[in-house]
This record gives structure tokens, sequence and C-alpha cells, in this order.
């Protein structure tokens, strides 16, 4: 299967990032929408993921004080366990300098997958929107 990732640029782009995030966080995981949908929206930038035209996945990043923070992975069920979540990251990874801090908080059931990835955990798990997540960082040496 084909995997395009792309920069969103578009309205109609951004609109298919958010209706992803609704079906994956909001109804899949009953995420409250005002949670899920933060004051983040515009100083974040937005990939997305496509099969064939068709939006699969999604995921942002944004600056912030402690550096550069990846966040809100989301790939719809009939998409998931075709390497859409790697191509994102690392999608994402290569468009950010080797000078930036780089750190995420994952859920803990992605803790393996970041970890593959070249994230490194630090510190204990907290919840974050009623789930378990661990603060992990990046290291371009691993």
């Amino acid at each position: 299967m084909d995997v395009q990732i792309k920069i969103v640029k578009t309205a109609e782009e951004k609109d298919s990032v958010l209706s992803i995030r609704r079906e994956v966080f909001i109804q899949g995981l009953n995420i409250p929408e005002h949670i899920e949908i933060d004051n983040n929206e515009d100083q974040a930038n937005y990939i997305l993921a496509e099969i064939g035209n068709i939006p699969a996945g999604t995921a942002r990043w944004r600056k912030t004080d402690k550096g550069i923070k990846l966040e809100r992975f989301a790939v719809l069920n009939e998409y998931r366990s075709l390497g859409i979540g790697k191509k994102m990251t690392e999608f994402i990874l290569d468009r950010i300098p080797n000078n930036e801090h780089i750190y995420l908080n994952s859920q803990d059931t992605a803790i393996g997958f970041y970890e593959k990835l070249g994230f490194q955990s630090v510190g204990p798990l907290f919840e974050e929107a009623g789930i378990q997540h661990q603060l992990m960082i990046f290291s371009r040496n691993l």
C-alpha cells in the first residue's frame, strides 16, 4: 500500500485532520473535545497521511518552551499496522533541525513503538486525559 505523507496547507486538509482526530480520540478513546481540540491548533504544523488520496492518519508538531513537541498522532482503525505511524514520525523528524530538543508524551500502549524510533522514556508515567502517558525524548544518536 502506497502511503503519501504531506504537510497540511489547505482548509480541506485541516478538516481531514480534525475528522481523523475526532474519530480516533473523541469517539474511540472518549477524550472530551475541549481537551483534544486545544488552544494550540493554530500554532502547530500538521501532516496528513493518505492512501490513494484517502485520509488515513495525522500528527502535528509545535515549538514549546521545552523544544519541539510531537503530538496528536492518530491513524484510523482500518489503516493501522501498515507502518503509517512510523512513516509520519520519520517525516516529522526529517523536518526538525538536528540541534532541536524533541519530545512527546506517549500513551503507555505506544511506548515500545516510539522506543524503536529512537525515543527514550524519562521519568514516571503520568495521567493525561484519563490515559497513562510517558514523557519520551528523541535522540538522533540511537
